[in-house]
């Protein structure tokens, strides 16, 4: 049974006093492992590498997550992970666990590229749920920072056509259980038809 190597381990209460950087070092660190794993395909146990870090940190080196998120150096890393992780429950196709390390992503507040990363990977898992209606304001906000983005532009494209396929079957489904004779609706065909036949009048 193959196992990943071990996490590195958390600098101590004395290491963290006399040098406030080593947080940091740790959690990219921890993070490094996780890529490894991701470049390898061990990408269950690059989520829990990805996530690990994060617990690690707020654990080891913080009183508490909220104070750990305060903090601008920590928070790139572990939102970084957080959409590494994503990213990883993608290519697994658990498109649900997906969804949720993205918003534990935003809860770290991303911002720039990898702000554009969680969008996009958020959007991708809700368009594979098929909630569409979620999935096309993400990708669009994706796609308003990064316009020439190609993956971002793909992914709007593909989510624009299933919302247009959704309401074309929603119309559908509505027209199949009304009788049109009895609604006193019409096809817009039978409309333009009966049009022309008035203004012939």
């Amino acid at each position: 049974f193959w196992r990943p190597p071990p996490p590195p381990p958390p600098p101590a209460a004395a290491e963290l006093e006399a040098d406030p950087e080593a947080k940091y070092r740790f959690v990219a660190a921890y993070k490094a492992a996780g890529n490894e794993l991701f470049k390898a395909g061990k990408y269950a146990w690059a989520i829990r590498t990805y996530t690990g870090a994060v617990d690690a940190l707020s654990r080891h080196c913080y009183p508490s997550r909220e104070r750990m998120l305060w903090d601008y150096f920590a928070r790139v890393p572990c939102a970084q992970c957080y959409s590494n992780a994503a990213l990883c429950a993608i290519k697994l196709a658990d498109h649900a666990h997906a969804a949720a390390l993205c918003e534990h992503a935003m809860e770290c507040r991303p911002e720039d590229g990898d702000l554009t990363k969680v969008l996009l990977r958020h959007g991708q898992a809700r368009l594979e749920l098929g909630e569409v209606d979620a999935a096309l304001p993400l990708l669009q906000r994706a796609a308003d920072k990064e316009p020439t983005n190609r993956a971002v532009r793909a992914e709007l494209l593909r989510a624009k056509a299933a919302a247009k396929a959704a309401a074309k079957e929603a119309d559908a489904h509505v027209f199949r259980h009304v009788d049109l004779s009895k609604s006193g609706l019409t096809s817009r065909r039978e409309a333009a038809a009966e049009e022309a036949e008035g203004q012939l009048e």
